[in-house]
C-alpha cells in the first residue's frame, strides 16, 4: 500500500503539465523584445517547458522564475498560478520540499475557489506532507481537495485521493479506515469503466488491486499501463509503472523479477534526476538483494537511500530504510548495529505516531463539539414545534368557543369536529414530549461522558506531563549532577509511555463511548497477535527486565473482532508489566473449554488486594493503581477489556494473591 501510495504522488507530480512544445527558437531575447509582458510570460513558460521535456532542470527552473516574475508585475493570476505550479512540480520531483510548498502555496492564493485547479494544488501539498511525515497535514489537504473534487464531480481526483488516504491510514495501523477509502476507489472505477479505458487509467486500477493484494488484476493493468506510456513516450509513466511491477513481484517473492523492474525504472529516474523515485527504487532494490542473500550490495543501497531521504527530507522513505538495515544486520548476526537502525525507525514512528495521536484527539473534540451543538439545536427545534402545536391549539379552543354561541344550531357538529382535533393534538404533543426527553437524555449523558473525558486529561494527563516536566527540569538544572544517568532516563521513558498508553485508551474509551465501534468478527490466530504485542512491548518489559512468554498455541483460533482482542492483549499484557518488579516474568498461554478458547495473562508480580478485584471491571469506580516502577493509568483499560470481550460473546476475570501474582482470563468463541 505505501509503494503506491508513493508512486501515485510521484506519478501525479513528476511531469505534470510538460507538454511537446517544439523546438527552441535560437533568438529567444529578440522574440521576448517583441512581444508584450503577458506575451513574454507564455513564451518563457514554453522555453520552460522544453527544457524540461531535455531534462535542462535547471534551465526549466530559471525560465518559469522570469515569467513568475513578469506574471506578478502584471498580477496576471492565471500566468502566476500556472507558473508556481509547475515550479512546485519540478522542485518536488528533485527533492526540494520546501521550495516546492512555498511555490504551491503561491499558486494556491492564485486559484478560483471550489476549483479542480484549487484541489489539484492542495493535494500536490498533502503529497510533500506525507513524504516528509506530517500525516496529520497531509490527511487534512486530501480532505480539503477531497470535498472540492466531490463538489465538482472529478472521478479521477476523488480516486487518487481515496488511494492516498488509504495509504496513511494503513501506515497508522487504522485498517478499517483504509479499507473504506480503498473501496471507494475501487467503487469509483466499477461505475465508470469505460469512461476509466478511455482515459487510459490502468494504473488507479491496478493500484486498487495491489493494495487489495490480488496481484494477478494488478499485473494485467500495469502491463496495459506499460504498454501506453511507451508508444507515447512518456518516460516518467513508464518509470513509474516500472517501479510498481518491481514491487508487485517483490509481494510475490519473485525477487529476480523485481529487482530487474527495479533498475529499470532507476535508469529513467537517474536521468530525471528524480530523486523521490530514485530513492523508491533504492528501498525496493535493497529489500530484494536481502532477500536473495546478496547483503553487502543491499547494505549499500539502503545507505544511498538514507543519504539521499536526508538530503531531501523524505521522512517514510527513511524509516523504510532503517527498518531495511535492521533486518538485514538482524540476518547478519550484527546484534548492535541491528538495535541502532531499530531505534532510528522507531523513532520516525513514534514521531509520527504521536502527531497523529494528538491530531486525532483534536477531531474527536470538534466531532464532541459538533454532536454536542447539534443537539442543542435539535433541542431548541422540538421546544419551539411544542409551542406552535399549544398555540394552534388555543386558536382552535377559541375559534370553537365563538362558533359555539353564534351557531347553537350546529352544537353538536362542532363539538364532535374538536373533540378529534384536539384528542390528535394531544397525541401530537405527548410524541413530542417524548422525544424531547429522549434528546434531553441523550445530552445528559454526553455531559457525563465530557466530564470524565475532561476529569481525566486535567487530572492524570496533568499529573503525568508534570512528572514529566520535573524531570526535564531537573536535567536542565546546571547545579545537577547526575549520579545514575540510566534510572532516570528509564523514569523519562516510563513516563512517555504513560502518556501514549493512556491517550490511546483515552481516544478509543470516548470514541466508542460517543458514536460506539462497529464490530467486524473474523477468525484470527491469537498467536500472531500475542507475538506482535510482545514486540511492541518489548521495550517497557527490556526496561524492568522482565521475560515475556508467549506460551499460546499457534494452530488455535478464535471468531472474534481482530482491532478490539488486540486491544485487549496490549492493555492486559501492558498492565502485567506495570505490576511485575524488575527480573519478573509474564506469560501468556490458551486452552479450549467448552467451544471457546481462552486466553490466560499471568506474572508473578505484586498482585491484586481482595477489594481491588471486587471493583477493577466496575463502570464508575477509578480502580487505577501505580505499577512497581510508579507507572500511572486511569483504570479506563480494564474497562475497554470488559467491554470489548462481552461485545465478542465472551467473558473476562481475574485472579491474583499479593506477593505471588496474578491472572486475567478471558474467553471468545471458537465458531
Amino acid at each position: 500500500m505505501l509503494h503506491t501510495l508513493k508512486s501515485k504522488i510521484i506519478f501525479f507530480l513528476l511531469f505534470a503539465n510538460i507538454f511537446a512544445m517544439g523546438q527552441k527558437n535560437d533568438s529567444l531575447q529578440n522574440a521576448l523584445q517583441s512581444q508584450t509582458d503577458k506575451g513574454k510570460a507564455n513564451l518563457l513558460q514554453q522555453e520552460a517547458q522544453i527544457a524540461y521535456k531535455k531534462n535542462n532542470t535547471s534551465q526549466a527552473i530559471e525560465y518559469y522564475k522570469q515569467a513568475a516574475e513578469v506574471a506578478d508585475k502584471i498580477n496576471d493570476r492565471s500566468i502566476i498560478f500556472s507558473t508556481n505550479k509547475n515550479l512546485g512540480s519540478i522542485y518536488y520531483v528533485i527533492g526540494n520540499f520546501q521550495l516546492a510548498k512555498d511555490a504551491y502555496t503561491k499558486a494556491l492564493k492564485n486559484t478560483e475557489e471550489k476549483s479542480i485547479e484549487k484541489a489539484d494544488v492542495l493535494y500536490a501539498i498533502g503529497n510533500i506532507s506525507f513524504a516528509n511525515g506530517g500525516l496529520p497535514a497531509a490527511v487534512k489537504n486530501y480532505l480539503d481537495a477531497l470535498q472540492i473534487y466531490t463538489l465538482q464531480k472529478n472521478s479521477n481526483g476523488k480516486l487518487n485521493t481515496y488511494l492516498a488516504l488509504a495509504g496513511i491510514y494503513e501506515r497508522q495501523n487504522n485498517f478499517s479506515s483504509s479499507i473504506e477509502y480503498n473501496l471507494k476507489a475501487l467503487s469509483i472505477f466499477e461505475n465508470n469503466k469505460d469512461k476509466f479505458r478511455l482515459l487510459s487509467s490502468y494504473e488507479n486500477v491496478g493500484n486498487i488491486f495491489l493494495n487489495k493484494k490480488k496481484h494477478a488484476e494488478a499485473e494485467k493493468y500495469f502491463d496495459k499501463a506499460l504498454k501506453i506510456y511507451r508508444e507515447i513516450g512518456n518516460k516518467a509513466g513508464e518509470a513509474i509503472t516500472l517501479q510498481k511491477i518491481g514491487k508487485l513481484n517483490s509481494e510475490k517473492n519473485n525477487f529476480h523479477q523485481a529487482k530487474e523492474f527495479f533498475k529499470l525504472s532507476l535508469t529513467i529516474a537517474n536521468n530525471a534526476n528524480a530523486k523521490p523515485l530514485i530513492v523508491l527504487n533504492l528501498n525496493g532494490i535493497a529489500k530484494t538483494q536481502l532477500n536473495l542473500g546478496e547483503y553487502e550490495e543491499a547494505e549499500k543501497n539502503y545507505l544511498k537511500a538514507i543519504n539521499i531521504s536526508k538530503e531531501i527530507g523524505q521522512r517514510i522513505e527513511l524509516d523504510e530504510a532503517y527498518e531495511g538495515l535492521r533486518q538485514l544486520y538482524n540476518v547478519t548476526n550484527k546484534k548492535n548495529k541491528s538495535l541502532a537502525f531499530h531505534n532510528l525507525s522507531t523513532q520516525i514512528q513514534d514521531s509520527m505516531f504521536n502527531d497523529s495521536i494528538l491530531k486525532q484527539m483534536s477531531n474527536l473534540q470538534l466531532i464532541y463539539e459538533s454532536e454536542q451543538q447539534k443537539n442543542r439545536i435539535a433541542l431548541l427545534n422540538k421546544d419551539s414545534e411544542l409551542k406552535n402545536i399549544e398555540l394552534g391549539r388555543e386558536i382552535q379552543i377559541r375559534n370553537f368557543l365563538i362558533a359555539l354561541s353564534v351557531l347553537m344550531l350546529i352544537l353538536f357538529a362542532v363539538f364532535y369536529y374538536y373533540f378529534n382535533k384536539n384528542k390528535q393534538i394531544s397525541k401530537d404533543l405527548s410524541l413530542q414530549y417524548k422525544l424531547l426527553e429522549q434528546q434531553k437524555q441523550e445530552l445528559t449523558r454526553l455531559n457525563n461522558v465530557k466530564d470524565r473525558f475532561f476529569s481525566i486529561i486535567s487530572h492524570d494527563l496533568r499529573n503525568n506531563l508534570t512528572t514529566m516536566k520535573l524531570y526535564f527540569d531537573l536535567v536542565s538544572n546546571k547545579n545537577y549532577v547526575a549520579k545514575n544517568n540510566s534510572d532516570l532516563t528509564n523514569e523519562i521513558a516510563m513516563s512517555v509511555q504513560n502518556n501514549i498508553d493512556l491517550l490511546e485508551n483515552l481516544l478509543v474509551w470516548a470514541s466508542a463511548q460517543i458514536k460506539g465501534i462497529p464490530l467486524k468478527v473474523e477468525h484470527i490466530k491469537i498467536h500472531k497477535l500475542v507475538d506482535q504485542n510482545i514486540k511492541i512491548l518489548n521495550s517497557s518489559s527490556n526496561q524492568k527486565n522482565i521475560s515475556l512468554l508467549n506460551l499460546t498455541d499457534e494452530n488455535e483460533l478464535a471468531y472474534a473482532d481482530l482491532n478490539m482482542v488486540n486491544l485487549v492483549l496490549r492493555n492486559l499484557i501492558s498492565n502485567a508489566i506495570k505490576f511485575t518488579k524488575s527480573g519478573g516474568e509474564v506469560s501468556i498461554s490458551t486452552e479450549i473449554e467448552n467451544n471457546y478458547l481462552k486466553v490466560s495473562v499471568i506474572d508473578n508480580g505484586i498482585g491484586i488486594s481482595k477489594d481491588k478485584l471486587k471493583i477493577m471491571f466496575t463502570q464508575h469506580a477509578d480502580s487505577s493503581s501505580k505499577g512497581t516502577a510508579n507507572e500511572k493509568g486511569t483504570g479506563l483499560g480494564l474497562l475497554l477489556c470488559k467491554d470489548f470481550i462481552e461485545k465478542n460473546g465472551g467473558e473476562i476475570w481475574a485472579e491474583s494473591e499479593e506477593e505471588k501474582g496474578s491472572c486475567f482470563n478471558f474467553t471468545l468463541p471458537i465458531k
